[in-house]
């Protein structure tokens, strides 16, 4: 899981953002459920964040944190999935097929207009 100061830009990719303060030690359980199945997801293209806002209230205020931990499971910049607080591993991982599955139904009919008859 990448630590970064700012939420990516990136518009097509899936990821998750967990959004995280230096005394919360339901962060810390989270984090870890994330670090144990990022590797089985990343496989499949899901990029995991972490964003720590101790140091950074302008960014928790921009994006309504109002407690931590809070997950978001992102497609491009829409939300498809979001978690307060310490969760399970099955939770993570139900929001997780959610978001492998974003976009599916949109694909398919671009598709259906894109074939030639």
């Amino acid at each position: 899981m990448k630590d970064i100061k700012n939420p990516p830009d990136d518009k097509d990719g899936k990821y998750v953002l967990i959004f995280t303060s230096n005394h919360c030690p339901y962060c810390r359980k989270m984090e870890k459920i994330l670090k144990q199945i990022e590797k089985k997801y990343a496989q499949k293209g899901i990029e995991f964040f972490n964003i720590n806002i101790s140091n950074n209230m302008e960014l928790a205020e921009k994006y309504n944190i109002k407690s931590t931990p809070q997950t978001f499971f992102m497609h491009g910049s829409k939300v498809v999935g979001s978690e307060m607080g310490a969760v399970s591993t099955r939770a993570v991982e139900m929001q997780l097929e959610g978001l492998l599955k974003s976009g599916e139904l949109l694909k398919k009919i671009k598709g259906l207009f894109s074939k030639k008859k």
